[in-house]
């Protein structure tokens, strides 16, 4: 069993690109339950745009009320699958009520049975952060109702790290909520799309690599490579075949800011992430007109000091999108924003970004069926026809 999870609010999103993949699965809070063992979980890493990390599940889930218990019922699972003997592992456990309710206190009892099962000493690090350091294995456990549920992570590091960031501009955006708005907005890579408050060009080049069908995975490293039953030539036929699929930037994407920071930083990051975007450093007010269609997309200041500066963002937006009559629009703003701002836009998801309550938001002539088929043909060689 696979668990793909997300960032609370893009689960809608996960799981169209779930569909799209074919491993349709259970959508719950946090993420996408998903049949599978391996196999599945490296084509989910190579593929997903909105995903933060994939779990595996580790055996049955197992009933403990004692330590003692949870020691001999965790000592039978199979550790070894995913460690090297040069290998450290951290453990993230939640309690939820259950006899055994001290995380800390679980997590040893864990570390004690997996030493056990694996019978060779293995370094334990430390697993609170949002992210275990880069040479540990991370393990999470879950224990609800006394039921515990051990899983281990197949990505290493977050998901959103695609490869190619260099430096980031103020407020950076993480390219799975990027991917979330240009995917839940509908953008199939097909027509123009414009970012005029580009900041480290995330979103501009989040589209790029979405209309070249490249797979957001291909140029990173992850946990799974380093399991002793990884198989280095299953993961080549994957990335071949996603190579494949590639296909050149044909539309125009155009990416601008007024610090010339900004820009600096966004040429870098399109350059190493191979997109051929067109970068401008320009002000919003700016914005050339444009008769053709195509999708505006940015994530402005949030204006949590200053809401004048946002308030000028937004009619400056608006004026923009006046002299684009058959432009759509889609922007990530603050929760009640489209109110406050009378912007005529709808909002199809709520998540969090940086610890800010944010919505992502559309022109109300868009209408998205939750399909996201039209992404990529991700399937093995075939699979439903394929």
């Amino acid at each position: 069993m696979l668990f793909a999870v997300c960032a609370p609010g893009l689960e809608p999103v996960l799981a169209s690109e779930m569909r799209a993949l074919g491993l349709p699965g259970r959508t719950l809070a946090g993420g996408v339950e998903t049949e599978g063992d391996l196999r599945e979980a490296l084509r989910l890493n190579l593929w997903l745009r909105t995903a933060s990390r994939v779990l595996l599940r580790i055996g049955e889930p197992f009933r403990a009320t004692t330590f003692a218990e949870l020691v001999r019922k965790a000592s039978a699972m199979p550790w070894e699958r995913f460690l090297r003997k040069d290998a450290r592992v951290a453990f993230r456990v939640t309690c939820r009520k259950s006899r055994l309710y001290h995380s800390g206190a679980v997590a040893e009892r864990l570390h004690t049975a997996l030493e056990s099962r694996t019978r060779f000493p293995v370094p334990l690090a430390d697993g609170s952060g949002e992210e275990a350091p880069a040479d540990a294995q991370l393990f999470l456990a879950r224990f609800e109702h006394d039921v515990c549920t051990v899983s281990v992570d197949s990505s290493g590091a977050l998901l959103h790290r695609r490869g190619w960031r260099g430096p980031q501009a103020k407020a950076p955006l993480r390219e799975t909520l990027a991917a979330a708005l240009l995917l839940g907005a509908g953008f199939t890579g097909e027509e123009p799309l414009c970012d005029p408050l580009c900041g480290s060009g995330t979103i501009a080049i989040e589209a790029a690599l979405i209309a070249m069908r490249r797979a957001p995975g291909i140029a990173r490293a992850f946990a799974f490579q380093r399991w002793p039953e990884f198989s280095g030539r299953q993961w080549e036929h994957l990335t071949v075949q996603a190579r494949k699929q590639e296909r050149p930037l044909a539309i125009p994407i155009e990416a601008s800011d007024q610090d010339a920071g900004a820009v600096a930083a966004t040429a870098e990051n399109a350059s190493r992430a191979g997109a051929q975007i067109v970068v401008l450093q320009r002000r919003l007010a700016e914005l050339p007109p444009n008769e053709d269609g195509g999708l505006l997309a940015c994530n402005p200041p949030y204006g949590v000091r200053i809401a004048a500066d946002v308030q000028q963002i937004f009619g400056e937006l608006k004026e923009a999108m006046k002299r684009r009559p058959r432009w759509r629009m889609a922007i990530i703003a603050l929760q009640g924003a489209a109110m406050t701002y009378e912007l005529q836009l709808k909002s199809f998801l709520r998540t969090r970004n940086a610890g800010i309550s944010v919505e992502a938001l559309v022109s109300s002539r868009l209408s998205w069926d939750g399909s996201l088929r039209h992404l990529h043909t991700a399937h093995e060689p075939g699979e439903n026809g394929g």
